[in-house]
């Protein structure tokens, strides 16, 4: 490659999934060398107010009125890309898109969330740079789907041959994974993160993620019904739901065996140590997990893309999904206990891991950057 690449990565705010898979993705690219990667929120840079307003009914509707949400997902799932509902989400941000590609000339442009304003202008302009998406669920939404777009990478070959039955040449899809961080594949000693956190190495630990923004629900009442076991510590992360934290640690005070933290950088200490995961079923939580092969229940996944990823795992056998408060109830205690169903999650979910989705991505994207340069005719 005769010149640096540079590389722009399209992101959104809306939840911190799609954030964390573009920085991954830039951590990759540099550590390849690539110094010039810029991660961009256009719908933040260009709309910056309308984004605050939007990014905050979002996140009250997904945690306050998550069947609105749903609703909104499932029908927008099979839109066309030609009617006026997706040419009005693809009109945002496209004034300053064009200035930023101007200013930045990128050599790649990665989507990393399903917005299309970069595939209409890149047909509008007649641009030849490659351009990605990186799916970020285990399920389809056509929002991520453009005809202007040349690679798509996907966390599993089910939903590979989803794309391809919506049309997408085989060719251009890539099973990558779902980027996460490098400490995911990086072993720990076990018996230093118990020293560390001050855990019980005879007792099992169970990890509850109750999230920093779609809460999950009943968080309270399942750390309750954990500590009941006594052969049980558990482990609650909020992240940076700071009025969450101080709820938990007042109402659970009472229980020696729960340990109630706040953002935790290094979650993946906590997914090596623990037998179990309690969680919502964002993709990035359950990359992680699958990552670790760590056995993990869901708790009333929201509708939408939650409910879907949910189901998809859930029916490889690599999660198990509970209903409601009495299900779970009934069934975590003997559940935590059945060694052989555990063992056989971990199976499963050895077999579907892809530790190394940003390494995979970055590679194939410089090889297209590399394939395009050579296509292009040279005048002298």
């Amino acid at each position: 490659m005769s010149k640096e690449p540079n590389i722009l990565i399209l992101t959104g705010s809306f939840g911190d999934g799609h954030l964390q898979v573009a920085r991954v993705l830039r951590n990759g690219f540099q550590k390849q060398g690539v110094r010039k990667v810029r991660v961009l929120d256009l719908f933040a840079e260009a709309h910056p107010v309308i984004n605050q307003v939007t990014r905050y009914a979002y996140l009250m509707g997904y945690g306050v009125a998550p069947s609105i949400y749903g609703w909104m997902y499932t029908s927008t799932r099979d839109m066309e890309q030609d009617g006026m509902f997706a040419r009005l989400l693809s009109s945002f941000g496209e004034q300053t898109l064009r200035r930023i590609l101007k200013e930045e000339r990128p050599d790649a442009v990665i989507n990393t969330f399903p917005v299309s304003t970069m595939p209409e202008l890149r047909q509008k302009l007649g641009m030849e740079i490659p351009l990605a998406a990186v799916i970020t669920d285990f399920a389809l939404h056509q929002r991520w789907l453009h005809p202007a777009i040349d690679r798509y990478y996907v966390a599993t070959e089910d939903l590979k041959q989803g794309l391809v039955r919506r049309q997408i040449p085989e060719d251009r899809v890539v099973v990558s994974g779902i980027p996460i961080r490098e400490s995911f594949a990086t072993p720990v000693d076990r018996n230093t993160i118990y020293g560390k956190y001050h855990f019980d190495p005879r007792k099992k630990i169970v990890l509850v993620m109750a999230g920093a923004y779609g809460v999950l629900q009943n968080t309270r009442q399942i750390c309750k019904i954990l500590a009941q076991d006594p052969d049980l510590e558990v482990v609650v992360v909020c992240g940076k739901n700071q009025p969450l934290r101080k709820v938990l640690e007042t109402t659970l005070a009472d229980q020696p065996s729960i340990h109630v933290f706040g953002f935790v950088e290094q979650i993946h200490e906590f997914m090596a140590v623990a037998s179990a995961m309690i969680t919502k079923a964002g993709a990035i939580t359950l990359s992680e997990a699958l990552a670790m092969k760590l056995p993990t229940l869901i708790f009333r996944p929201a509708p939408g893309q939650e409910r879907e990823n949910a189901s998809y795992l859930a029916g490889k056998g690599a999660v198990i999904v509970f209903k409601d408060m009495d299900e779970f109830r009934d069934r975590v205690g003997p559940l935590l206990r059945d060694e052989r169903r555990l063992g056989q999650m971990r199976q499963v979910m050895a077999a579907l891991q892809k530790p190394f989705a940003a390494d995979t991505i970055v590679k194939d994207t410089l090889d297209l950057i590399q394939s395009r340069i050579r296509m292009t005719p040279v005048h002298r």
